[in-house]
């Protein structure tokens, strides 16, 4: 054990744990990062050999290691370069997490703001009025932003409509606010009663293609920790099915834009019960190398991040939506349900959430559109 290790040839604890780790691992991607430099082998070696007959192990040990310090030289560099490479090989929401745990930080201390949990839910059922298409609810919030230094005019986030293919929507533009401003010159889409503190205030920039919301001054640090939602519902907003040539939309998809250093991004989708048939969500987070300029559906898998994570089914009739990350949300579907006047019996929930996700980043839940009857 590394604990008699440690006491029996008098070396660091974790020295001794390290090395057990590297042991027992059976993933050479989880064991490699964890292998001691080498000044902390050679204490462990030197401290080998002075307790006995051990000579030929080590020299073994000595060998091997000197090996591997030379194939990290010639491929990688140094270690710290070694440990990203295989970050970036992680299986799983494991995946570049060292890394994304380090950005998160860095830019945190760079750009002076970070947030907790960036939240998205969409709700989507088919149109009453026009068949072919689906009314759509969105709410979306920033939750807990903390100011790490004098900072204002942040973009947090906006509403747009779009497809995958680079068309206009039929919708886009027309949301109507699920919750009534509390005061004549309230942000559009607030959801004044989910935002704290309730006095709150952001910049609202309407634009061609939807309205973006921008954090303005404020304290410094927890005290001036701040909560933002905002949603909006529309009827006939977006495809319900496919189109019939190759360059129509096949997919549905709903994105959290990620422009500040974010904690989490938690992600539901409620789709009715008629559209479950051909529903397979997955999820999907895309890099922003050019900042806030829309992705060009023909190129973005080139910027697709290889970062996985489970979606969970949930039933909105039965299963509390709230979380430890958003005590909220529960209120947030009972709000959204009441103002549609849809039935929480007729739907069914998908939850994604990503830890450190990348900033600029889009995290994505993707989903294939059905045919049309008869098509």
């Amino acid at each position: 054990r590394p604990q008699e290790v440690s006491r029996q040839f008098k070396l660091n604890k974790n020295l001794t744990w390290k090395v057990a780790k590297v042991i027992q691992s059976v993933d050479p991607i989880e064991a490699v990062p964890l292998i001691p430099g080498s000044e902390g082998m050679e204490i462990l070696l030197s401290a080998m050999e002075a307790s006995g007959p051990h000579a030929s192990p080590v020299s073994a040990v000595r060998s091997t290691l000197a090996a591997f310090e030379s194939m990290v030289r010639t491929h990688v560099g140094d270690r710290p370069t070694l440990e990203l490479l295989m970050d970036g090989m992680s299986r799983g929401g494991r995946t570049l997490e060292v890394s994304r745990k380090l950005a998160f930080r860095g830019n945190s201390g760079i750009w002076g703001v970070q947030a907790r949990v960036r939240s998205m839910t969409q709700f989507l059922a088919p149109s009453a009025q026009h068949p072919e298409l689906l009314d759509m609810a969105l709410v979306g919030g920033l939750h807990d932003i903390r100011r790490l230094r004098p900072v204002q005019g942040w973009p947090l986030f906006r509403f747009t409509s779009y497809d995958t293919v680079g068309g206009v929507l039929p919708g886009g533009r027309n949301l109507e606010a699920i919750e009534k401003p509390a005061t004549p010159g309230e942000p559009h889409l607030v959801m004044r009663s989910f935002c704290s503190p309730a006095g709150a205030e952001v910049r609202s920039i309407k634009t061609d293609t939807g309205v973006s919301h921008e954090l303005m001054d404020g304290p410094v640090g927890q005290r001036g920790s701040v909560t933002f939602m905002f949603g909006g519902l529309e009827r006939a907003a977006v495809p319900r099915y496919s189109g019939p040539t190759q360059s129509a939309s096949e997919h549905g998809e709903m994105g959290a834009l990620v422009t500040m250093p974010t904690e989490f991004v938690h992600i539901d989708i409620l789709i009715h019960r008629d559209l479950l048939n051909s529903f397979t969500p997955e999820l999907l987070v895309y890099g922003r190398p050019f900042g806030g300029t829309e992705l060009d559906p023909a190129t973005r898998e080139n910027y697709r991040l290889p970062i996985d994570e489970p979606i969970i089914r949930m039933d909105p009739a039965r299963d509390s939506f709230a979380t430890d990350l958003l005590p909220d949300q529960q209120r947030v579907v009972d709000t959204v349900f009441a103002r549609s006047g849809w039935d929480r019996r007729d739907f069914a929930g998908f939850r994604a959430v990503v830890s450190y996700p990348p900033m600029p980043s889009t995290v994505m839940i993707r989903y294939a559109l059905s045919r049309a009857p008869g098509a």
